[in-house]
């Protein structure tokens, strides 16, 4: 169990003995490096844009390889909003002129011929926001008015939703060493709606390196600082490939979504063709074993992963929504297979596959889990809003993992991908085709243990629990003085009714793992009966643990944690009036979701009891 939960760790599971890893072995042995090399051959070169002829090349081998393989492949085509940047320059004018090198971001603005100029503000000078991820206006940043942003950080889409919500010109990021790394700064997942069209940035941004920015900085230390920034990006809708293969199940219509994205930043071979080359893998060694999985497996090879914000598994996930929450299982995404130089295993995963998930990286490979204070793209081993996140509303349980290097380092560069990440300098050389090979046994032997085993290896006990670490931390952060002067009231936050509801529930699946454990593994029916609940448990509890949103849509890129809709309990004790009071409609209502969702699982537990009477 993960460290925050409330719940002791299952030192004997069940679930864990009932994994099939006869098949997982099997399968492992099978793997052929030359076979994924031929693959690397095939997407050297091609510089897959998303809606360019490279991404189509790409995704017609796909197919064409799956079909060679005996996969059922499908090229499906859609209608997507991707923005490709193109040009940008970013000139000091004040007090001295002097040409910065600079690089622009998918979904920042183009500027006028001319050029945008204006003065330049440093965020590192403005009083840090408390409340961004509420999405509240943070007045602290009126001094931003009409001036241009200078942020000593990667392209973000939280400062630049922002920044222009205070009303800044543009913004300026600074790299954090000499390289330009390629970014996106829409908060909209996937193409917009009429809902999120307007949430779609339209402030030019730029970003300089390391030394450039260093200099803005020094000269801003000194006095008014003003820059002319150029852009041109061209963001308009494009025509998109989605190539997709299915090995049906012989025994369940269930089947385990495995996903990495066909499009790139310039060649991107291990961003991510070292992925299309692992996954092609995996479908090629369960079609040709003689006897189908029992549980079927679905590789998706998403476009506009980085151009798109991740428009091509969103696309994917609206299409056949009904049918992943009836069927889908499980989510595993790759990226980032094959640095040269990795040499630990990043991971991340919804509670409910905790157990599993580490049970197989030490299992399946030579390399170690990295630590979780190490890990790649924060401290957290939960899933956030990356990587083709497109499946919470449908219910899958998440898992991600992969071989990086050290995160923030000169050879791992900012986020542990290799210094090469984002940049022209991702090819062929930074593949570690032995570093692959371990992580494609990762990849089979978890599709392995989902797919054959007789009980799916998710436990919604862990779930149950991280549900409660999340309240613990929002009523300890809730339960601060209220901001009224003079006054010490309590903020009044609490969620005992639903502590109630959660403990009723942890009772019931107690009882209902009892159950599978005495029976599931001798008895078909009984197992189907476990998979049902299990599929209908990840249903109703994931997109109450993490989405804000209805399920049928997608949360916004931006700063992520669990019960994201109660989170505003953290600032009441800052709040006060009609704030405060607004406040606390929305986290009744909060409340009230969770508190039906919870009792919803009980239900289904319950019946699931009912029926093994």
């Amino acid at each position: 169990m993960n460290s925050r939960s409330t719940h002791p760790p299952i030192e004997a599971n069940f679930l864990l003995e009932q994994v099939d890893r006869s098949t997982e072995r099997t399968l492992r042995e099978r793997i052929d490096p030359a076979e994924m090399e031929r693959h690397l051959d095939a997407f050297e070169g091609l510089e897959r844009t998303s809606g360019s002829p490279d991404e189509w090349a790409a995704s017609e081998y796909v197919v064409e390889t799956l079909e060679e393989y005996g996969v059922d492949a499908t090229l499906h085509e859609y209608e997507g909003l991707v923005s490709v940047p193109e040009s940008a320059t970013v000139t000091a004018t004040t007090p001295t002129r002097r040409q910065l090198d600079a690089t622009t971001v998918s979904f920042g603005a183009s500027t006028p011929a001319h050029g945008t100029h204006a003065p330049v503000v440093s965020a590192a000078r403005l009083d840090s926001a408390s409340r961004v991820e509420s999405g509240r206006r943070d007045e602290s940043w009126g001094e931003v008015e009409g001036k241009l942003l200078y942020a000593t950080e990667l392209p973000s889409a939280a400062t630049v939703a922002r920044a222009e919500r205070a009303g800044a010109a543009g913004v300026i990021f600074r790299s954090p060493n000499e390289h330009l790394y390629q970014g996106i700064v829409t908060p909209v997942w996937g193409t917009p709606s009429t809902d999120t069209a307007e949430d779609v940035p339209s402030l030019p941004v730029v970003e300089v390196p390391r030394s450039d920015g260093d200099w803005l900085a020094d000269r801003l230390d000194e006095g008014p600082v003003e820059v002319t920034v150029e852009t041109e990006v061209t963001t308009e809708l494009a025509t998109l490939p989605c190539p997709v293969g299915t090995i049906p199940g012989s025994a369940s219509d269930r089947y385990f979504l495995v996903g990495n994205h066909v499009d790139s930043w310039f060649e991107g071979m291990t961003d991510n063709a070292t992925a299309m080359a692992a996954t092609l893998e995996l479908a090629r060694v369960f079609a040709e074993r003689d006897e189908p999985p029992k549980r079927g497996l679905a590789f998706g090879f998403w476009s506009a992963h980085s151009t798109g914000r991740y428009a091509g598994s969103a696309w994917y996930a609206d299409d056949n929504w009904l049918d992943l929450r009836k069927n889908g299982v499980a989510y595993l995404h790759l990226d980032l297979p094959g640095l040269k130089g990795a040499d630990s295993v990043w991971y991340q995963q919804m509670a409910e596959l905790e157990d599993e998930h580490r049970d197989a990286i030490r299992e399946a490979t030579h390399l170690p889990a990295r630590e979780e204070a190490e890990n790649f793209l924060g401290s957290t081993d939960r899933p956030a809003r990356n990587s083709d996140q497109s499946f919470w509303g449908a219910g899958l349980s998440s898992l991600l993992s992969g071989a990086r290097l050290a995160p923030g380092t000169e050879e791992g560069g900012p986020i542990g991908g290799g210094w090469w990440w984002h940049t022209p300098e991702d090819t062929r050389d930074k593949v570690d085709l032995d570093v692959l090979v371990e992580e494609t046994k990762l990849y089979l032997t978890l599709a392995a243990r989902v797919c054959e085993s007789p009980v799916l290896p998710h436990d919604f006990r862990a779930t149950v629990g991280d549900v409660e670490a999340a309240l613990d931390e929002i009523e300890s952060a809730a339960g601060g003085e209220s901001a009224d002067e003079g006054s010490a009231t309590a903020s009044e936050f609490s969620v005992d009714g639903v502590r109630s509801d959660l403990a009723e529930l942890g009772d019931a699946l107690d009882r209902a793992y009892e159950v599978v454990e005495e029976r599931a593994g001798d008895d078909p029916a009984v197992a189907a009966a476990t998979e049902d609940l299990q599929v209908e448990l990840g249903n109703v509890l994931n997109p109450a643990l993490y989405m804000e949103a209805p399920e049928y849509e997608h949360e916004p890129r931006q700063p992520h944690r669990q019960l994201p809709y109660l989170r505003l309990a953290e600032d009441l004790p800052e709040l006060t009036g009609r704030e405060r009071r607004f406040a606390e409609t929305k986290l009744r209502r909060g409340r009230t979701k969770l508190a039906h969702r919870v009792r919803r699982a009980t239900a289904a537990t319950e019946r699931f009891l009912d029926s093994q009477q």
